[in-house]
């Protein structure tokens, strides 16, 4: 009967387990969640890196104007700018997915 009674009080949100105990499982879990998503951003941050590299080297060598308005930092700034916007969409939409799924 406590078993129950505990699960009841659990889905309502009145009775919890105790925080400060760590099991095993969940660190594992959350360090394979931390993988997976630090490689899935990496893969997308390579990929961004490459285009945007190509788009203002492109731009560089076509448009004489573009090369003399901006600096090196700012060409510097479009080129890395795309790469760390999509590392960090990406790991957070992986470690979002993670989550989904240890809650189902």
């Amino acid at each position: 009967m406590s078993g129950a009674w505990d699960t009841l009080l659990k889905t309502f949100g009145i009775k919890y387990e105790d925080s400060s105990v760590v099991r095993e499982h969940d660190v594992q879990h959350q360090a394979s969640a931390v993988k997976d998503a630090t490689a899935e951003g990496l893969l997308g941050a390579t990929i961004a890196l490459a285009c945007s590299s190509a788009v203002v080297l492109g731009a560089c060598k076509l448009f004489p104007a573009f090369n003399r308005s901006l600096s090196v930092s700012g060409k510097t700034a479009l080129i890395v700018s795309p790469a760390f916007g999509t590392f960090f969409l990406l790991a957070e939409l992986r470690m979002n997915e993670h989550k989904r799924q240890r809650r189902a």
